[in-house]
Parts: C-alpha cells; structure tokens; sequence
C-alpha cells in the first residue's frame, strides 16, 4: 500500500549502489533513429525534461538546438473567460511546472531559417522536431527522411494545451485521456500514443500538469513507432503536426471551470474538516467457500480481521495467502502509529481456531509493502514494493516464514511499485508500474522477461503494455480460475485503491501481451468503505483489503 513515495537516494536491498537504469523498452533495431529537436532557446519545462529523458535510450540518438529569435506561431486564441480563469488559478497555484519556462544554451544565435537548415543537415537527421515558425518547416522537412513534425501550441502553450484536456473536468470524469496524434495535409489524422490519467477536478492548472508530466515519455513512444518501421504520415520529407487530442468544450467554458473545481475544493474542505484522518486499511479473509468469480466478483462470507490492541498495529494491507503443507500463512504490509514506514509481517491461518500473528518477517530502512510470495523449486520466494530504494528485489527464505535474505535486485534505478512475478510456458513474467517521466505511478503497466527466476529481465515490446489508471497498478498475483488466466488490477482513477479490476489475459508470450477487462469489485459492499486494492487466494483461502469503517462485514476477528 503505497500512493506516491518519496524517492530520496539509496542504496539497493542487495547493498549495492543503485545506479545503472534497467531499459524499459526492447531495442528492435540496431541503428539508432536520428532526432533534430529545433526549440526556442526559452523552452517549456517539458520540452527541456523531453531532452534529458531521450539520452537514456539507446535506440534514440537525440541533438537539442536551441535558437535565439522568433519563438512559435502565435496560440490559437481562448474563450476570454477561460483565459481570465486560468489567469486566476496561475496567481493562486505554486510550483506547477511543466510549462514554466526554462533557458537553454543557444545552439543556432540567428533566427534565420537558413542557418538553422545548415546546422540541422549537419546532422542528417531522420526526424526533425519544430517548436518555432511554422513557415520555417517547408525549409527542414527535405532535410530528414521522415520530414518535420511541428510541435503544436496544444503542445507548447499552457493555456491551449489547457483547453485541450478540459472536457474530463468539466463532465466529472474520474479519468483523463492524454492522446497525441499527428495530423498531415497527405493523410487523416493517426493516433499515435494515449495514456489515461486521474482527472484532477479541483484545477484545470493543475489538470494540465498532471498530464504534462507523462508528455516526455509519449513523445519518446511515439518516436519508438518510427524507430520500429511504423511511419504514421506515410510519406517521406513531409511536413505534420504532433498535436494533443482535444475534446470539444461547451460555451463559456471559463464559468464552467469556475464552477466545477470550486464546487470541488468546497468538497474537498468538507471531508478534510470532517475526516481528518484517511481511513484505516484492513484484511478480509474468507475460507472454504465457492471461490470468487473475476467476472461477476462479490465478497458474501469475509470476515475482518482487527489487530488486539495489546499489538499496537495500526494498519494491515496488500495482503497475499500461501499454504505449506497444512499450514497457511498470510503476509501482509504491517504500519504501526508512529512509525515514519511499514514492514511485512505474517499472519497464521490454521484449518480451526483463531488467526495469530507470527511477527515482523522484512523491515528496510525505507517503506515496503506489497507482499507477493510464492514457492519454485522447493523454496520460497518473495518480492515486495520497495520503490523509494528504486529496485524491485528478489528474497528468499532461509526458514519460511520469518527469516528472509535478499537474492538479486530484478529491476533498478528505477521507481517501480506493486512488482508481480509469474511464471508462463517457461519463462518468468514481472510486472511493475513504473512513472517513465516523473508523472504518477498508478498510470502505466510495464512488463520484463527472463528465461529464469533471477534473470536478467528484458524489457518486453509491447511495453508499456497497459496505460490506464483505471486497470494499470497491479492488486496481486495472477491465478487461474475457470481455465483463464486473471490479472488483479487496481483502479486509482476516482481514488487510490478504489477498486480491484479483475483482467483476463489474452496473450502472453516474450513478443505479445493482450488483456481484456472482466470485472469490478469496488467498496460497495459494505457500507462506510471506499476502497479495496489487493486479492489473494491460495488452497481454499481468499483475503483482500479494504479502506473504511465498515458499519456492516459478516463478523470480525481478532488476531
């Protein structure tokens, strides 16, 4: 159970330093793909991040030339009562950033369009990129075998790009679609990357941000589709714009905002003065019953298990089942009052009597949770959530359940949280969400194979290869029921851990992944919940978590 961690820097589980980036993406190709990036030497904040984020891959050979002169065509023009909100949220906002304008030293001092031809054909380049005129594109388009796309103002100015993502605010939808697509006089418009994001109804400023802190890693995608021989305009030298997907607005759309997001601060107040505190997360168990179904799930015959006050423990969450011979055990992310972080503690589950609590199993000097335990070839393993140490470790137990020894990091220098491993037809499978570019980690889905259980993981092609908050996060191990193959997955859109989706997996291969929702379980049933984020079942025990103060579960049980 973790939202979003601070990442300060550490060393990994393994006591190495963590610094060498696992890759995200495959490398389909050997040559690497060529990108001339012509900016205003003034840039947006996301721009200049694009430029730090593409020297990380190695498929990508990236040059930034800054110009000094004329800037972009001049914005598309707003409603006047948008304009003036928005105006009015910028005084009122701190520290959003993503467009806040930063210098870059100047590559190209005239801003003559020939000079900045001669420094780009330098290069020959196979794309060029152009924030600037947009008259200065017949120039650069010959000089690169993909042409130019121009960078839009949905792209490069706040207010436009603003308005583009505004509808999912104003209709109240829990998720925002963050779509790029490139548009070209020779061809219809294609889609090139969407990724689905938490709607943020209290600021349209803040809306925008959320959604331009991802924008590095959908440009960098995009530029993947050239790079693997997909070419959306479908001609060469040809000149397009890469452009932010816009919904229509309604009339006044200022006033509307205006409305909206007071309507939603308001709210917010209302359960901050009535709800100081965010409710507890806790564990229902139910045992030798008729199994859950993913596609229509319910919780009848759970019972909740409450922490004696003689142990002091304040929340159990993400909790994961497994049985040993006639013994069953439940691990279980544990937080005490307190205390600054949480560590993984077992619970026993015996086939009569009460559950008892065994004890701490893992502590780390950052916070961990996400307990996932499983046993291959007569030992136990297990992998946890530790993204502030920005690895996902591998442990084994050497004397299951209380004493565990870390075995290898499987990914590092990366933020990855809720790591999942699964073995399929002979390979290990490990999903993880990560946050590519800084923006939320509940948003994007990546996937790495190996050959065996300590790898080394590879990124898989398809990656990331689900990019939606309402199904992204994983909520737990994958198990068979009925002959399908379920994948547990979390939907953060409303709220973080508001509902388990339940997804039934297509394809799964080292070159292909497909999944299909199947159903929803979400705090509905009990009343005084608004939350559930992890399923587990193993031997005829299910457990799950839940968020809230239930007025009614079947019966409580104290461990």
């Amino acid at each position: 159970m973790s939202a979003e961690p601070a990442v300060p820097d550490l060393t990994s589980s393994t006591g190495e330093r963590v610094s060498a980036h696992t890759p995200l993406y495959a490398t389909a190709h050997a040559r690497r793909l060529r990108v001339a990036c012509v900016m205003p030497a003034r840039a947006p904040a996301w721009l200049a991040h694009l430029q730090e984020l593409a020297s990380e891959h190695d498929w990508l050979e990236w040059t930034s030339i800054p110009v000094a002169g004329p800037e972009a065509s001049a914005a598309a023009r707003m409603p006047r009562d948008l304009a003036a909100f928005l105006r009015h949220e910028r005084s009122r906002l701190h520290g959003v950033g993503a467009f806040a304008a930063t210098t870059l030293p100047v590559s190209v001092r005239s801003g003559n369009p020939d000079a900045v031809a001669t420094r780009v054909a330098a290069l020959r380049p196979d794309l060029i990129l152009l924030r600037g005129p947009d008259s200065w594109a017949a120039t650069l388009a010959p000089l690169a075998a993909y042409g130019c796309w121009l960078i839009d103002d949905t792209l490069g100015d706040e207010g436009v790009a603003a308005q583009a993502l505004l509808a999912p605010l104003l209709r109240g939808d829990d998720a925002t679609a963050v779509e790029l697509e490139l548009v070209s006089q020779d061809s219809p418009s294609a889609r090139l990357v969407a990724s689905w994001g938490s709607t943020c109804k209290a600021s349209v400023t803040q809306q925008c941000e959320l959604a331009f802190r991802k924008m590095p890693a959908l440009v960098l995608r995009s530029l993947r589709r050239l790079h693997q021989g997909d070419h959306p305009q479908g001609t060469s030298h040809a000149i397009a714009t890469l452009r932010l997907k816009a919904r229509p607005v309604p009339p006044l759309p200022g006033l509307r905002a205006m409305v909206r997001t007071f309507a939603e601060r308001v709210a917010i107040r209302w359960r901050q003065k009535h709800q100081p505190y965010e409710d507890p997360w806790f564990v229902l168990i139910r045992q030798d019953g008729e199994p859950l179904r993913p596609e229509r799930p319910d919780v009848p015959g759970f019972a909740r298990l409450v922490a004696s006050s003689a142990l002091g423990v304040q929340v159990w969450a993400d909790p994961c089942c497994v049985e040993d011979g006639d013994r069953r055990f439940v691990f279980v992310e544990e937080w005490t009052p307190g205390e600054s972080k949480a560590h993984i503690a077992c619970l026993e589950v015996p086939q009569q009597g009460p559950v008892r609590r065994l004890g701490v199993v893992l502590d780390r000097p950052y916070h961990l949770s996400f307990p996932q335990v499983f046993s291959w070839e007569r030992q136990w393993y297990m992998t946890v959530e530790s993204g502030q140490a920005r690895c996902a470790t591998l442990y084994r137990a050497q004397g299951f359940p209380m004493m565990w020894h870390p075995v290898k990091d499987l990914i590092s220098g990366r933020q990855c949280v809720d790591p999942v491993l699964h073995h399929h037809e002979g390979r290990w499978y490990l999903f993880a969400n990560i946050a590519e570019s800084g923006g939320s980690t509940w948003d994007e889905l990546f996937l790495f194979v190996a050959d065996s259980l300590t790898g080394p993981y590879v990124p898989h092609p398809a990656n990331p290869i689900v990019a939606d908050v309402r199904r992204a996060r994983p909520a737990g191990r994958l198990f068979v029921r009925d002959g399908r193959l379920i994948r547990p997955a979390q939907d953060c859109a409303a709220s973080y851990g508001a509902a388990i989706v339940f997804n039934d997996v297509l394809e799964l291969s080292p070159t292909h992944y497909s999944e299909q929702p199947l159903g929803r379980l979400d705090a509905s049933f009990a009343k005084g919940l608004d939350g559930c984020h992890t399923y587990s079942e193993s031997g005829g025990l299910e457990v799950l978590d839940a968020r809230g103060v239930p007025e009614r579960v079947t019966h409580r049980q104290v461990v």
